[in-house]
């Protein structure tokens, strides 16, 4: 499944900042939310203070196109 997740991020300079991630090949939502933040803290390393997520949904059908299905050969 694909998960689209919107999520702030602080960082402990200070930093808050919003994103939205894809996470894909992930069982449920909240493998997704765990991933993601596994992958912030190795990413901001100890500067990684706490992870808001503002929405989680399932977008694996919607917004459904050929590139997804076939890995990006009909671009």
């Amino acid at each position: 499944m694909i998960f689209t997740i919107d999520y702030n991020v602080t960082l402990k300079s200070g930093t808050i900042f919003g994103k939205q991630v894809k996470v894909k090949n992930k069982e449920n939502e909240l493998i997704a939310k765990c991933s993601l933040e596994d992958y912030l803290r190795r990413k901001y390393g100890d500067n990684f203070l706490e992870l808001v997520i503002t929405d989680c949904r399932n977008t694996t059908f919607s917004g459904f196109n050929m590139s997804d299905l076939f890995g990006g050969i009909f671009k």
